[in-house]
């Protein structure tokens, strides 16, 4: 696969090196810093986006949505049978079809996990889009992290589970770190604690399924300790707190459309 990266920033960066070994990458950004920078990194780059088109079977769009008007002015008479990849934030399918003048287009809406290679990403196919394409895509993208096939309109709760979520994990880690050093720990001791203790038990639950509150169970013992940290966080309203942020946060991305 020919891949065609637009724009060389922290989420074009992030999915470059994710799928380095996997396709063969072209990067075009108008800064030639950035353009030097990958280079390099190890990819090979484009002068001007005639130079990356001729090189590309796929375009993965990864600039501002200020710069995505002209870019895909740029870009629209000379798509043909290309498949167009979009990372804009906040830009529906049907806008970016209207922009390109094209219905080979993929929408998809990753997390700031992808930093690390571990996004977990939306994703939206446009009616041009063939089976083959969608299974060779999946194929492709999941090297990035985890794919949710999603109607659009469901984008905004998974902006508000997926896309804020890593911030409130942040702060869950943080609060949790802070107890650590009521009771007596240092700070970096207590937060690389709580990251290990969340990874393991996030794995434990992805490997072993089942309900979350079932694990609960199994790690409270009758009148042990676990059992008073529980009561604690339902006295405070723990999970009805939770889904208000979720349910606030998705409100608000639905009002910034």
């Amino acid at each position: 696969m020919k891949l065609g990266i637009i724009g060389y920033g922290n989420m074009g960066e992030s999915f470059a090196k994710a799928l380095k070994k996997h396709a063969q990458i072209v990067i075009y950004d108008v800064s030639q810093n950035k353009r030097e920078k990958a280079l390099q990194e190890g990819f090979g780059t484009a002068k001007d986006m005639g130079f990356l088109l001729e090189s590309s079977q796929w375009l993965l769009l990864a600039v501002k949505p200020k710069d995505v008007a002209e870019v895909l002015t740029k870009l629209k008479d000379n798509l043909e049978d290309r498949i167009l990849i979009s990372l804009v934030a906040g830009l529906s399918l049907s806008k970016i079809e209207e922009m390109c003048e094209s219905s080979r287009v993929i929408r998809l809406m990753p997390n700031i996990n992808a930093l690390v290679g571990k996004a977990t990403i939306a994703l939206a196919f446009g009616k041009g889009i063939k089976e083959e394409e969608r299974k060779t895509f999946k194929e492709l993208f999941s090297n990035c992290g985890s794919l949710y096939e999603l109607e659009e309109p469901l984008f905004d709760v998974f902006t508000a589970l997926a896309g804020s979520g890593p911030a409130f994990a942040f702060k869950f880690i943080h609060a949790l770190a802070l107890g650590g050093v009521r009771e007596g720990l240092s700070y970096e001791l207590a937060k690389s604690i709580a990251i290990d203790m969340l990874l393991g038990s996030c794995y434990l639950l992805k490997e072993k399924g089942g309900n979350p509150e079932e694990w609960v169970l199994k790690v409270a013992s009758p009148g042990g300790t676990t059992i008073e940290g529980i009561k604690v966080l339902e006295e405070k309203s723990f999970s009805g707190i939770v889904m208000e942020c979720i349910s606030k946060t998705s409100e608000k991305s639905k009002k910034l459309l």
